[in-house]
């Protein structure tokens, strides 16, 4: 059932670049009726087949809901100061991995999304926090999930903790670590991915074997977002 929604939803979409197009050319041609005309037309097909395409394929690997709710908020609002009775708190590592081991933390888990790509389908998984360890000299916040999954946090700033989602907005490099679901946790059923920020993009680099991933990564997304159900 979702991959026929998010096919309708991926055509849907994806055909509104192309109508754009089709009505905007039939008004140039009305004003430009010779070769100049058809050359634009011609021009603006291709840009709408190549959106209308890229429309489709970001649907196939978010969903048409995830693509009209535009989930992040915005650089400008991550930096504003929160009062002191907002219910989503500003944690430095050290104090984030201490509330863990104490079991204070305000959010226990949730489907994971890392430079805006997510870890399985959108919101369609719950991996729980269970330990959390960060290494001053290192600067590698390191957490712990319920299935031997593992993230490595690189640098982690500006950690944001509400009882409904985790967020960091930036960090150097991400590494989540986990286990094949269903088989033993032995190192050959052990894979990565690894996201690696540098020279204002995102290099990513994996072993997984049995399909060939497809990155959906965003720069000006937060560096890890966990949504609570």
């Amino acid at each position: 059932m979702r991959q026929f929604i998010n096919i309708v939803g991926g055509i849907a979409y994806g055909i509104t670049p192309i109508l754009g197009a089709s009505l905007f050319g039939l008004f140039i041609y009305d004003v430009l009726p010779n070769s100049i005309g058809i050359g634009i037309i011609g021009f603006l097909g291709i840009l709408s087949l190549y959106l209308g395409y890229s429309i489709f394929k970001k649907i196939q690997i978010i969903g048409p809901f995830e693509f009209m709710a535009a989930k992040h908020a915005t650089p400008d609002l991550d930096n504003l100061k929160l009062s002191t009775d907002s219910s989503t708190k500003v944690r430095m590592p050290e104090e984030f991995v201490e509330l863990i081991s104490e079991k204070r933390n305000l959010f226990k888990g949730g489907a994971l999304r890392l430079y805006n790509d997510w870890f399985g389908k959108p919101y369609d998984n719950v991996h729980l926090i269970e330990k959390g360890f960060y290494d001053s000299e290192t600067k590698i916040l390191t957490l712990e999930l319920d299935q031997g999954e593992r993230l490595e946090i690189y640098n982690p700033i500006h950690i944001r903790e509400s009882s409904a989602f985790l967020k960091i907005k930036n960090a150097d490099r991400i590494k989540l670590i986990w286990f094949y679901y269903g088989k033993p946790q032995t190192e050959e059923n052990q894979y990565f991915i690894d996201y690696h920020k540098t020279n204002n993009k995102i290099e990513t680099n994996t072993n997984v074997d049995w399909y060939k991933p497809v990155f959906d990564v965003s720069l000006g997304s937060p560096a890890l977002m966990i949504y609570g159900k």
